[in-house]
């Protein structure tokens, strides 16, 4: 049965040739699988992809002598939401009013350097926001796009008192910087 993929899926193909270390070859079989279509004749695909990731996975961890800190956050509840924007928009703020996490709050800019992640209850149902570093360019983290990829949602907060048209499209635009198309 044809797998129907679509020219994002080669053009990622083509990148993962390109790349050398596990955790890029891991991050590009990611989107690889996120861009491949959902249907009967990708089953076997869907499952060569997943084994490879898992083989990289752990050739990754035998290879490195040291544990190093991952920013990784295992999915927790209903569903898990990344919460994006630019600096000083409010996103701690919010994450820290609606969720048991305590990220750090300030009035300067780029004060969130990791991502904290916080269990929201609406209607008896868990639901994991994290909270992430600002979306400006020059200073997104390489580990960021991979936890917006896994999220199950994005939620984009923007300053009603600052233009939020002109901030949402920064905000999209810095999306489209690291490969992220809202749509």
């Amino acid at each position: 049965m044809p797998a129907n993929l679509p020219p994002q899926y080669f053009e990622a193909e083509r990148n993962l040739r390109l790349v050398k270390s596990p955790e890029e070859k891991i991050a590009v079989l990611e989107e690889m699988l996120a861009i491949m279509p959902k249907h009967k004749g990708t089953d076997h695909l869907r499952a060569e992809l997943r084994g490879r990731i898992a083989k990289l996975t752990q050739l990754a961890t035998k290879r490195s002598g040291v544990h190093r800190a991952s920013m990784a956050i295992a999915k927790e509840g209903a569903a898990q939401v990344a919460v994006i924007g630019l600096p000083n928009v409010g996103k701690s703020q919010l994450v820290a009013s609606i969720t048991n996490a305590s990220p750090a709050v300030a009035e300067y800019p780029f004060t969130t350097q990791t991502a904290t992640p916080g269990m929201m209850e609406f209607e008896n149902i868990q639901i994991q926001l994290i909270d992430t570093p600002p979306l400006a360019p020059l200073s997104i983290e390489w580990w960021l796009r991979h936890i917006l990829i896994r999220a199950d949602a994005l939620l984009i907060v923007v300053d009603l008192n600052n233009d939020p048209l002109a901030q949402m499209e920064e905000t999209v635009a810095q999306l489209g910087e690291i490969r992220i198309v809202i749509g």
